[in-house]
C-alpha cells in the first residue's frame, strides 16, 4: 500500500527534453514518429522516434519561411503532415509518400487540428488578433468546405479542437488573464458555452490537446502550466505548474500515455502521465 501511494503522489513526470536554440513552432505523432516544427529557413522539421527519442530525420519544405510557421498537425488516415504559414496564407500538406501541396486559406491561419472526418480545422486570426475564423478544408483538396466567423469580441483565437460530445468546436483564445478562455464556439461564430475564463486561471492559453476520455489539456503559456479540463469545459487539475519555459504546443498519445509540450526557449519535453 506505502509502494501505491509513492506513485500516485509523483504524479506526472518529465521523462524527457529535447532542447534545440531553434524556436517551437508545433509538435505533432504519426507512425511512432515525433515531428517538431522549427524556427529555421530549411530543415524545418526535426523526426524523432519515440522509443528512444533518436533524431531520424529532418524535413525541409522548400520556400517556407520557419519564423511565419505556427502549427503542425498529422493524420493517420491521409499518412500526412500539414503546416500553417502565415506569411503565405496557406497550409503545406506535406506527404509521406513525398508529395507536397500549398493550399491557400482565407485568412491568416493559427492552430490546425485533424477532424474524426479527417478533414482539417484551421484557425485563424490577424496580427492585431482580430478577424478570427474557423476553416473546415477538404483533406483530398484543401477546399474550404465551412467558414465561421467569429464574434468580434473574441480576441486573439488560437486553437480549435472537436469532440466527441455532439457540441461545437472548442476554441482557445486570448493573451490576458481578462480576455482569455476555453469556449463552444457554434456555427454562427457566437460563444455556445464558455464556463472557464478565471476558473483555471487562464492567460494565453495558445494550444490544446485531446486524449480518449475527452478531457482536454491546454497550455496555460502565460502562466507556464498546462490545465486540464473535463469534455463540459470545467477545470479538473493542473498538469504541470510553473516551468522555466512557456508551454505553447501540445499533442497527446494516448497508447503511451505521454503528453507533449512544444516551449519557448526551443525545448520540446515529454510528460509521462
Amino acid at each position: 500500500m506505502l509502494l501505491f501511494l509513492m506513485f500516485i503522489d509523483a504524479g506526472p513526470q518529465v521523462i524527457q527534453t529535447l532542447s534545440k536554440s531553434d524556436d517551437v513552432r508545433g509538435v505533432t505523432l504519426l507512425n511512432n514518429e515525433l515531428y517538431v516544427l522549427r524556427d529555421r529557413q530549411n530543415d524545418q522539421v526535426d523526426v524523432y522516434s519515440t522509443a528512444d527519442f533518436t533524431l531520424l530525420s529532418h524535413l525541409s519544405i522548400q520556400g517556407v519561411s520557419g519564423r511565419d510557421t505556427r502549427d503542425i498537425a498529422s493524420c493517420v488516415l491521409k499518412q500526412c503532415i500539414y503546416i500553417s504559414d502565415n506569411g503565405m496564407i496557406c497550409i503545406h500538406r506535406v506527404g509521406l509518400d513525398s508529395s507536397v501541396s500549398k493550399w491557400p486559406v482565407n485568412g491568416s491561419p493559427r492552430g490546425l487540428s485533424v477532424m474524426h472526418s479527417s478533414n482539417l480545422l484551421v484557425t485563424c486570426g490577424d496580427w492585431r488578433g482580430k478577424d478570427g475564423k474557423l476553416l473546415e478544408l477538404s483533406s483530398d483538396s484543401g477546399v474550404c468546405l465551412r467558414e465561421v466567423q467569429l464574434e468580434q469580441d473574441i480576441e486573439w483565437p488560437w486553437h480549435a479542437v472537436l469532440l466527441d460530445n455532439g457540441l461545437p468546436p472548442v476554441l482557445s483564445y486570448g493573451t490576458r488573464a481578462n480576455n482569455s478562455g476555453l469556449s463552444h464556439i457554434g456555427d454562427d461564430g457566437r460563444v455556445r458555452l464558455t464556463r472557464n475564463i478565471m476558473d483555471g486561471g487562464l492567460e494565453c492559453p495558445s494550444h490544446m490537446a485531446v486524449d480518449d476520455n475527452e478531457f482536454v489539456f491546454v497550455a496555460n503559456a502565460k502562466k507556464k502550466d498546462i490545465s486540464l479540463f473535463d469534455s463540459s469545459l470545467i477545470f479538473v487539475r493542473y498538469v504541470t505548474r510553473h516551468k522555466q519555459h512557456e508551454p505553447q504546443r501540445l499533442c497527446f498519445d494516448d497508447v503511451t500515455r505521454r503528453l507533449y509540450v512544444g516551449q519557448s526557449g526551443g525545448v520540446v519535453i515529454v510528460v509521462q502521465l
